[in-house]
């Protein structure tokens, strides 16, 4: 699919690196960057077990292939060095999985990529974007609050944003450490 159209301003990422779609055969280096990104979780918020599952590459091949799935290349290895996934969660985008690689963090690269994902949403004629994360984490609710994310009450959550918070408690995630947040990407 190779390099990804849209305005200049939500392509911005910093020197060195570009938002692309990767191709097939980089698919299974994702979850290696999932891996190595989810080492970072304190192991009472991400236990072990949880650590070692990755998606599946079946949905990261399906998210390929409907184009809801970027990866933040480097320019001078080529590799793929981050990534976003987005599905469908009750009609809307949802960011469903966005990692970078430890050595490449604190550069922009996942501001870059999410407002990236955000334009998308945009001109895919959606009007929001939603995400769960750990609330009280720096690079979580904070850093997705000071793009524009607010949290979702749990009144106002979609019953299929309600089941995914309800699978990751289920799953040995603590629902007092997880939130639900939405960005009204006309706000960007």
């Amino acid at each position: 699919m190779g390099a990804v159209p849209g305005p200049a301003s939500r392509r911005k990422m910093p020197e060195g690196y570009a938002i692309e779609y990767p191709r097939r055969d980089e698919i299974p280096l994702l979850s290696t960057i999932e891996a190595r990104a989810g080492a970072l979780f304190p192991l009472e918020d991400l236990p072990l077990a949880l650590r070692e599952q990755t998606l599946p590459l079946s949905v990261l091949e399906a998210a390929l292939e409907v184009g809801h799935l970027w990866i933040i290349r480097e320019a001078s290895s080529r590799a793929p060095v981050g990534y976003a996934v987005v599905s469908l969660v009750d009609g809307a985008p949802h960011l469903r999985q966005l990692d970078v690689l430890p050595e490449h963090g604190r550069r922009g690269l996942g501001t870059g990529l999410v407002l990236h994902v955000a334009g998308w949403a945009r001109e895919a004629g959606f009007s929001c974007l939603s995400l769960t994360t750990f609330r009280h984490l720096a690079w979580n609710a904070p850093f997705y609050a000071s793009l524009g994310f607010v949290p979702v009450p749990k009144a106002d959550q979609g019953p299929e944003l309600r089941a995914e918070l309800e699978e990751q408690a289920a799953e040995g995630l603590d629902p007092a450490k997880r939130v639900a947040m939405t960005l009204n990407i006309f706000a960007l």
